[in-house]
């Protein structure tokens, strides 16, 4: 299976990547960890997490729903039972919380309150095409965009972290803030430390890589790669984020879009 994402438009691509649709068909699979926010609609299920564990379950009741998961740092195990229609918003590490007030600062899953007038103007909304509902979604989210003060910040922070090997204090200096108020920023933007989302960005770097070698590639040259001078360092960390070592990964995960979508089936 592969899934083909959707660009937002250039209203709202300041805040977020991209868009898919998938049916869900008694599922079972491991997500991984990125330095995104995933907001899900769900179409009459009834969505709980617990435990590393989100189930979705198809419902005979009208219950559409608006679904967040923070940025998490083990695997996450979907389990579905029924058929279910979901469209995924793929939000940039700071997107979400220009469009939500409320702060969710540690809760890895939760219903999104302040978009629960969605589905009360759009009931219809699965019924509807691709394009159309693409337009209702980013007609929805202009109406709740708000800005939040000194994104500039957390948007270079984030380019630093990607870029280079810089510690947290560095990047502090280099955006002109302290580290105080660099920690802040990125509860009120990202929902999360500095710290934790660049381990998940260098995370996703490191499974790029992987996933562009051949079998014969050697992990000491990707952790060099990335800024790890010690291979068993790189092992360890990559094992508590994805639950396997590179090798095991390498061979288990499948990429299912050119955008690094990662999706471990279970039989």
């Amino acid at each position: 299976m592969e899934i083909k994402t959707i660009k937002p438009s250039p209203l709202l691509e300041k805040y977020i990547l991209f868009y898919y649709e998938l049916e869900l068909n008694n599922d079972t699979y491991y997500a991984y960890p990125s330095d995104c926010n995933v907001v899900c609609l769900f179409e009459d299920a009834d969505v709980t997490y617990s435990s590393n564990e989100i189930k979705i379950t198809k419902t005979t009741s009208s219950t559409n729903s608006f679904s967040a998961l923070n940025k998490f740092t083990s695997p996450l195990f979907v389990n579905n039972k029924g058929i279910v229609k979901e469209f995924v918003i793929i939000f940039k590490a700071f997107g979400l919380s220009q469009f939500i007030t409320k702060n969710y600062n540690g809760i890895p899953f939760f219903k999104i309150e302040e978009f629960d007038d969605f589905f009360n103007k759009n009931d219809t909304f699965f019924q509807k095409t691709e394009t159309a509902k693409i337009k209702i979604i980013e007609d929805f989210l202009l109406t709740k965009l708000n800005e939040k003060k000194d994104l500039k910040i957390i948007i270079k922070s984030i380019s630093l972290m990607d870029n280079n090997e810089l510690t947290i204090h560095e990047i502090a200096k280099t955006c002109n803030c302290s580290y105080k108020k660099l920690y802040r920023l990125f509860l009120a933007h990202c929902g999360t430390t500095p710290s934790v989302l660049r381990k998940n960005i260098k995370f996703r770097n490191s499974i790029k890589k992987i996933k562009s070698k051949d079998s014969y590639f050697k992990i000491s040259d990707i952790a060099l790669d990335l800024g790890f001078y010690d291979q068993a360092f790189f092992n360890k960390m990559f094992k508590k984020l994805s639950g396997e070592t590179p090798k095991q990964f390498l061979k288990d995960v499948s990429v299912l879009s050119k955008k690094e979508i990662y999706f471990k089936n279970i039989e």
